[in-house]
Order: structure tokens, then sequence, then C-alpha cells
């Protein structure tokens, strides 16, 4: 194998989990701290920070005394949380979770020892790095002493598997940076891209995942429902052209599953139009969460849409459109952003909206008797934009707002627009003649520019 870490990342300081660690930290737990010589760097930068470090090697242990405030000799599989004490308000975690058995409970354990405003930075391997594919095609994944296939690692962990665990621990991830090791085989890399594209994965998407030996994540708490058991007042309804982004998005998402959702895959659908008034057809809850194939509800969101959903009074079902990001009237009544999403490996988290200018469409919900219908002419792009604008003009009874409900658009699109969104947009104006102006998270189209 051609491919080798740069030079330092094996010699215990980290640079970029350093760079990553916020720098007005207070009270800082490190889980996996070594020989404590992360901490002992960011402490040189901030004195007055208090570290912790926690680590189950008595002999790190024992060096890391003489670099932190406080160290704790733990089995992270075996934690006492009575030892750790409370209250931080950073959390680290350094190339540590892919080691236990149970990474998603321990963040959780960390979640609750920490502040609520708490950030949490970590670590990860990817084993969809190319290094790793190498092997697969030679049939040979024997472990080594050290890098992803490590023998002691006893989780493999991708960038969309590794954001789904953070979140269904109650973290909203976002990528804050990453090692990066390309393969010298440069025909061997060309065949992977072109590989991909024959499945539809973007070249791009695919450099990223396959070339990202280490990502460095930074997280913040995510809203939580609560332990109230919920059942599912909504059905899903979902346009599905890729069955394995279905099966490991949607179908298996944790925060549908705990509510015992009704889910319905439409297959085939000319537009969006089409997917939901087919899926609709066979709906037999009072709402309709409508989705992309690609969206993964993570743990606690089914109950918290479904309290949010319980909350609105029977006879404004019919007027009620909620969308999950996009453009909203902010209190000074200007047009800002809104919503929270985990989009792609990027975290998208702003303030909700009573007034949406603009709904992103991976996720809306409307009622089963819903006054809000799907413009068939603008196909599979505009149209959340379109029921803004339609609840604006015709419908003054409507009521379109954006919720902040965690949620994971997990695309493999490369955020490049296709020439049908142009279309759709031409056709959006169309319906419009006196507006001049379409303002959208993609941008802002004006009539001139069509």
């Amino acid at each position: 194998m051609n491919a080798q870490p740069q030079p330092g990342y094996f010699d215990g300081l980290n640079e970029r989990l350093l760079a990553a660690v916020p720098p007005n930290a207070r009270n800082v737990i490190e889980f996996g701290c070594a020989n404590g010589l992360l901490g002992a760097a960011f402490k040189n930068r901030c004195p007055s920070t208090r570290w912790t470090g926690v680590d189950v090697s008595g002999a790190a242990v024992a060096e890391a005394r003489g670099r932190l405030d406080s160290v704790v000799q733990m089995d992270l599989d075996a934690p006492e949380p009575s030892l750790l004490g409370g209250g931080y308000d950073v959390v680290v975690f350094g190339d540590v979770l892919e080691h236990l058995r149970d990474p998603e409970s321990f963040l959780q354990l960390a979640r609750r020892i920490s502040a609520a405003d708490a950030r949490l930075v970590c670590c990860l391997p990817n084993m969809a790095h190319v290094s790793v594919i190498e092997r697969m095609l030679a049939g040979d994944i024997s472990y080594d002493s050290m890098g992803l296939l490590d023998r002691t690692h006893l989780r493999f962990l991708s960038p969309a598997s590794s954001f789904k665990m953070l979140l269904d621990a109650g973290w909203l991830p976002n990528l804050r940076d990453g090692h990066a090791i390309r393969h010298s085989v440069q025909p061997f890399v060309a065949h992977l891209l072109a590989a991909a594209q024959e499945i539809g994965i973007p070249q791009d998407t695919c450099a990223r995942n396959i070339f990202l030996y280490q990502l460095i994540v930074d997280c913040v708490k995510s809203p939580q429902a609560g332990n109230d058991e919920s059942t599912s007042p909504f059905t899903v309804v979902v346009p599905v052209n890729r069955s394995s982004q279905f099966e490991l998005n949607v179908a298996r998402s944790p925060g549908l599953l705990e509510i015992g959702a009704e889910i319905i895959a439409v297959q085939g659908a000319q537009d969006a139009a089409h997917a939901l008034t087919t899926g609709a057809g066979g709906a037999t809850k009072r709402w309709i969460l409508y989705c992309h194939q690609d969206v993964y509800i993570p743990k606690g969101s089914g109950q918290l849409l479904s309290r949010l959903l319980e909350s609105i009074p029977e006879e404004e079902a019919r007027y009620a459109l909620i969308g999950f990001a996009g453009l909203g009237i902010d209190r000074g009544g200007r047009v800002s952003k809104s919503g929270l999403v985990v989009d792609r490996t990027s975290l998208f988290d702003h303030p909700e909206a009573a007034q949406a200018v603009s709904l992103d469409e991976f996720a809306i919900v409307i009622g089963r008797d819903s006054v809000h219908q799907i413009d068939p002419s603008l196909g599979w792009h505009a149209w959340g934009t379109d029921l803004c604008l339609a609840a604006r003009h015709r419908h003054r009874a409507a009521q379109v707002r954006i919720a902040r409900v965690p949620m994971f658009h997990n695309s493999f699109n490369d955020a490049r627009l296709p020439p049908e969104f142009d279309a759709s947009i031409r056709a959006l104006l169309g319906k419009y003649p006196k507006l001049d102006v379409v303002e959208t998270l993609n941008g802002t189209f004006t009539r001139q520019a069509q």
C-alpha cells in the first residue's frame, strides 16, 4: 500500500484535533487522553483551562498526571460516572470511540456529564478510505498494529455512519477538518471515481469519502424530546428510485422505529406531486411527513415531531405546513436562514421561523387533507418555495413555519444544481408574473437572469 499517514500523525499530538477545541474552553474532559500531550498543548495556550484526562492505561495515566489538572484511570467499556464529575463545557474524544464496544452509550454519558451548551470534538477513522478499498479488492483485510485496520478497533466507522451514531446519541455533528491521504496510483483512483459515477455517486462526493483518512468532527447538543413514549400521528411518504439509499436511511431510522411510524415507499413517481398524491392515498394518519429517500431520522426526533404535531389543533391541520430548513422571516422582519438539519457533512443550525419564505424539499409535513398542493409542473425542484408563495398569495389562512427537529440529509449529491432546477425556477416565475425575485437556500433568482 502506497498511502501512509502524514509525518507526526502518530506522535501523540493531533494538531487538527487540538485546533478544533474551542479557544474559550474552561472545563474540558478528554477521553483517551494517553500521555496528556493534547491537554498540555492546549493549557500552554490557555493556562486557566481545567483539563481532566481519562484513559485505561496505567502507564499513560501516570505520565499524564504531570501534564493535566486531573487524570482518571478507567475502562471506558465499564465506566464509573461518579468518578467523572460534570459540568464540562468541552468533551474531547481522541482516537477512542472506534475502540469501544458501545460508543453510542458512552456518547450519551458524555452528554449527561456536560453543560447544556457543551461542545464535543472527536477524531474518527474512515473505513471507506482508499487504502481499505485496496485491501478489499486484494481479498486481504488482515489487521494491523495501528491505522484504520488497528486490531484493537471494535467499530468500523465512515462519514455517514459516524454522523448517525453521534446524532442518535444526542449530538449534532459538523465535519470540522480531516486528515486526507490520497493514493499514488492515479489510474486506480480514476477507475474508482468512474465506478462511483456508474452508480450515481458524483466524483466530488466519492473523492471526499475515499481520501479522508480521519475525520475531525465538532458537535453541539441536539434538542431532546424526553422519555415520553409516543405513537406516530404521521405517515411517512417517500419517493424511491434507489432502494439501497432508502433502506440505509428512512427505512432504518430509529426516530421512526421508536414511534412505530407508518412508511409508504413510492416507486416510479413522475414528479414530486405524483409521489405525494400516490403515497397520501394509502396513508392512515392525520399528518404526512414527505421526505427524500436519503433522510435519516435519529433517535428522539420522531418523538419531537410527534409532540409538535399533537400540539396543533385539529381545525388548523388543513392549513399547516411545516419545513425543517429554509428561509424565514426573523424577529427583525428580515429574510434569514431557519431550521435545523445535518446536511451531508455540515450542520445547518438556525432559529425556527413562524413565517417561512422558502422550504428545502428534503422534508416537509402537511395534513392528510391539506390545502397545500405540490404543482406537478415544477417536477422535483423549487416546489417548497412554491408552497410558501401559494400560501402567501392564495391561501390566506395558511400557516407555514420552519421547525427545529434534528434530521440528517444523508445525500451523496455534490450540491451542484442540475439543469432541471433552472427549469423549475423558470416555471415558478411564470406562475407569479408580478414576482421579480425568488429567494431560496440555493440562492436568489431574478426574472431578468432567467
